[in-house]
This record gives C-alpha cells, structure tokens and sequence, in this order.
C-alpha cells in the first residue's frame, strides 16, 4: 500500500518547529512523538516512541526531528533512527521551498534542508541536517546524520563523516575531511584534516576531546 502523504515528526523540540517552518503548512504534519507534549507545538501531540509501531502500521511517513547539539547526543540521535527503522518506518526527507538544491545534487532519505540553504552539487546522505542559511559547496559528501549548523559554508570537495555536528556559523576550506564522530564548534575555522574523533573549537582550531566515539 502507499503511504500516506502527511508526516510525523519523532521529536518535539526547537528543531521540529524549524521543520514546521520549512513546509508550506502545519497541515503537512500528522503530528509529533516526544517523551512528553511541547506547548509551543502547533500540531497534535501523539505520544512518545512507543506509538511509533501502530502509526507505522497507518502507512504515515516519518521525519527524525531530534536534534541537540555535538555528541554523544548526535550518536543519541543516530539511535533513535535506528530503533524506527528497526520498527520498518518509512522516512520523507524535508526540503524548504527558499533552499536551493542544484539539479545534480544527491539527496539521501529523511534529509533536512532548512530554509535559505544552498546545496551546490553536492552528495547529502540519509538524516542528515542542512541548517538555515548553510552553504555546502560542489562535490561535497556528507555521510548519513550529520548536521550542518545555521550559517556555515562548508568548501567544495570536502568529505565529511557520519554523526558529526558543525556548529553554528563554521566555515570548512575547500578539500578537507572530516572523520565520523566529529564535532566542530560554533564560528571554528577549519583549515586542515580531523581524521580523529573528539571537539574542535576556535580558530586557530583545538582538540578538546579525542575521546568521544
């Protein structure tokens, strides 16, 4: 059977309002799973995870809204995905009209691509995060849950691991790699290679954490 076209959004937080804000509607949104209801959240609360399997069941599409920042939490992150594909979700990737998404750019499933982001022919894996106002060169990669803060500019040709977060307003130079497990913090610069784990901050950029996997 076909799945319906309305989304559920596992998760209830600041992010998922930014999600909302993203679609041309509320009325896109079934509603959301979270631990407990947000007030601020202008569609129907519908319980925690637990009810994910009988919604499932419902032929609804799903949409990890969960986010915070750095690990472990986007290892946390990287969790949850696992237990709704354990559950046999099916997942709608979010694209905001104001993004732009060039023509050969790949997008993998349960993508978010904020409003104002710029994917320039570049290679988004599954879950991950294209903040608003963020700009990811040509020929990037991004492996699967990764985030990509509001206002970052990320290089052309850079390679970039899975559940790594940038924070926000970040810049990467052109051709760098990024191992998994990385996460770069708010306004770094970042001129060469993290091929280990851990949390890099400043510019000049430092190691704080090597050993967070």
């Amino acid at each position: 059977m076909d799945k319906i076209d309305k989304i559920i959004f596992a998760g209830g937080g600041g992010h998922a309002l930014s999600l909302l804000e993203s679609l041309p509607s509320d009325d896109c949104v079934e509603g959301y799973l979270a631990p407990s209801p947000t007030p601020s959240m202008p569609v129907a609360y519908l319980g925690d995870d637990v009810t994910a399997p009988e919604l499932i069941r419902s032929r609804f599409l799903f949409h990890i809204a969960f986010v915070y920042a750095g690990l472990p939490l986007m290892n946390k992150r990287r969790s949850l995905i696992s237990l709704y594909e354990n559950y046999g979700a099916e997942f709608a990737s979010v694209i905001a009209k104001s993004a732009i998404v060039t023509r050969h750019s790949k997008i993998g499933k349960g993508v978010a691509i904020l409003n104002g982001a710029i994917v320039n022919r570049a290679s988004i894996g599954d879950f991950c995060i294209i903040n608003s106002g963020a700009i990811v060169e040509h020929d990037c990669q991004l492996d699967s849950n990764t985030f990509i803060g509001p206002g970052c500019v990320i290089g052309g040709g850079t390679v970039i691991g899975k559940n790594c977060f940038i924070g926000l307003g970040s810049k990467i130079k052109n051709g760098i790699t990024i191992a998994d497990d990385v996460t770069v913090g708010m306004g770094a610069v970042v001129t060469r290679n993290l091929l280990k784990p851990g949390i890099y901050h400043g510019s000049p950029l430092r190691c704080f954490n090597l050993s967070n996997k």
